[in-house]
């Protein structure tokens, strides 16, 4: 009786074993994949940074198959930054998780927060999952109004003044001037990159211009309520701004 007895412990503990390391068993620390360094997700960040821009920054986790399920844990996914120094204080912010549609996966995207000419930005991402485990990318860094500062500005081309008003419901203004006689294109983007709307303004005469968007796609259908860009360009130059459609 006591050798079944104890044959019958022997096969409760090893059983109990395999079940107690398969509950414990810890998830592979996150794999984070910088996609996007720039002052929107049209533009990715070039030697000349302009000042006083809130520079995006998008990641993917484990593949862009993160989609905020309880793999990662709750807003534990991170951009870091400092100010001119490595021993600076550092600025956290947490990164939401978007649906990227134009790539068709998830990503985590999130803005530094603006400051002046010349101002060095420190910045990392790290992220953690459900286990506590922490990855981290390796420190990055840029400065602000760098092409100013050593050469001669580039033309403006055309500048925007801002959408009125902003936000919106369901009609907005976008004011622009032109300096010269130039084709200009504008186009409206979703946070996920996605081309919601364009118009073929074609060659402008030099002053100040106007058009109206009113929260509608290509294809005349009402699109939701969100952030978008726009972003104006003619052959060698780029403005983007961002705006809000409200519902």
């Amino acid at each position: 009786m006591s050798k079944k007895i104890s044959i019958i412990l022997v096969f409760f503990i090893v059983s109990n074993f395999c079940v107690f390391a398969k509950d414990t068993s810890t998830l592979t620390a996150p794999a984070i994949e910088v996609t996007w360094v720039g002052t929107s997700t049209l533009d990715t960040l070039t030697e000349y940074v302009p000042s006083w821009s809130e520079v995006l920054v998008a990641v993917r986790i484990n593949g862009g198959t993160d989609n905020g399920d309880g793999t990662i844990e709750p807003g534990g996914v991170i951009l870091n930054w400092q100010v001119n120094s490595q021993t600076a204080n550092v600025f956290s912010r947490s990164m939401p998780v978007l649906y990227n549609l134009l790539y068709q996966d998830y990503r985590y995207m999130k803005r530094m927060d603006p400051y002046g000419n010349g101002t060095k930005m420190y910045w990392w991402v790290t992220a953690q999952n459900v286990d506590g485990e922490i990855s981290s990318t390796e420190v990055d860094s840029f400065l602000l109004g760098t092409l100013a500062l050593d050469h001669e500005p580039l033309p403006s081309v055309f500048k925007i003044s801002g959408n009125y008003p902003n936000p919106f419901n369901p009609k907005t203004t976008i004011d622009f001037s032109v300096e010269y006689a130039v084709k200009v294109d504008l186009s409206i983007y979703s946070l996920g990159g996605k081309l919601v709307r364009q118009f073929q303004l074609g060659a402008l005469a030099s002053g100040n211009q106007s058009i109206a968007w009113e929260g509608k796609d290509n294809f005349g259908n009402d699109v939701p309520a969100g952030v978008y860009i726009y972003r104006l360009q003619s052959e060698s130059h780029s403005e983007a701004r961002k705006m809000t459609l409200l519902k």
